[in-house]
């Protein structure tokens, strides 16, 4: 019993040390903040002093929004034609044309692909129409991408710009074939 009491009476005193160690402390009579460039003395408020060193600079003028933003060059305009007028230009070859679009038609049954409009084939490639909801188009567009759609018959496809009327979508897919 002596021996309980005896550690109640040192962690008492030892609580109360630390206490008035904080206070000495506070008061500017206990330890000195380091000295260095950007110390900061108290001001006789009873405060200790703070610490804090000096941050970063940069060289030059100081400040790190001086420097000039780089600018995009000016945007020139590319005459390029468009892929529609590329597949437009195009002589159809009748044999390979009607032997592709028939291989197309038959991919596009298996699949169960309903919003497909039409398929026309030229020289070397073949321009598909999709016409549906948004969904209807990328679930197809999907199915044409898989492996039983187009992705193991063609040696590309290309997407053409979407025509947006009410809640329709109409997209035209160019099938590329090397010959």
């Amino acid at each position: 019993m002596a021996g309980s009491r005896a550690s109640i009476v040192v962690g008492i005193l030892a609580i109360a040390g630390g206490i008035t160690w904080f206070a000495l402390r506070d008061s500017g009579r206990g330890s000195r903040p380091a000295q260095g460039s950007g110390a900061l003395t108290g001001s006789g408020s009873g405060k200790a002093a703070i610490f804090a060193p000096e941050g970063p600079r940069l060289a030059g003028s100081g400040n790190a929004f001086d420097t000039p933003r780089p600018a995009l060059p000016d945007a020139q305009v590319i005459d390029a034609p468009s892929h529609r007028d590329v597949f437009t230009a195009q002589t159809r070859d009748p044999a390979w044309a009607a032997r592709t679009e028939g291989e197309l038609e038959a991919r596009i049954r298996k699949l169960k692909l309903t919003t497909v409009q039409g398929v026309d084939c030229r020289a070397d490639q073949c321009e598909l129409t999709i016409a549906g909801t948004i969904d209807a188009v990328e679930t197809t567009i999907a199915a044409l991408e898989s492996p039983k759609g187009l992705s193991t018959f063609a040696k590309s496809l290309l997407l053409g710009g979407p025509e947006h009327r009410d809640d329709q979508l109409t997209l035209r897919v160019y099938a590329l074939f090397e010959r």
